[in-house]
């Protein structure tokens, strides 16, 4: 029987088909998780709150920088005093525009609207990851 072709089954030419499906249902459902959340995660000034009895931070590539607001209200980059006003040009000048942790730590009897001016200034200078300090309870 010449001009009929004959089907092998050992013909490597024919492949099996992938049910993408359930692969496009998987990734709907992420994308749709996505854009839900995303708007959640810019809002307000980025500020990790610890936990009392929290355990430390782990230690990261780089040195953090430590800004600390004493009981009668001296700001200190470091151990050095500064003003809050100079303080986005010295601690710009430390950051070197490359992201970097700050530690904030403050004397809880330093009123809330303090804290929050020197947070707006790290905010203001492009300070992503910030640190509150506190001390474990019982101490």
């Amino acid at each position: 029987m010449a001009g009929f072709a004959t089907r092998n089954d050992d013909d490597p030419g024919e492949l099996a088909e992938i049910n993408v499906t359930p692969l496009v249902d998987v990734m709907l459902v992420l994308l749709i998780i996505f854009i839900i959340t995303a708007p959640m995660l810019v809002q307000g000034v980025k500020v990790d709150l610890p936990k009392q009895n929290a355990p430390s931070l782990a230690g990261g590539h780089q040195e953090p920088i430590v800004i600390t607001i004493s009981r009668d209200r001296v700001v200190f980059l470091g151990d050095e005093p500064v003003h809050v006003k100079l303080l986005p040009e010295r601690l710009g000048a430390l950051l070197g525009g490359k992201p970097r942790p700050v530690y904030l730590k403050a004397d809880r009897t330093v009123p809330y609207g303090e804290v929050v001016k020197v947070l707006a200034v790290l905010d203001r200078i492009g300070v992503e990851q910030v640190g509150m300090v506190t001390q474990p309870e019982g101490r």
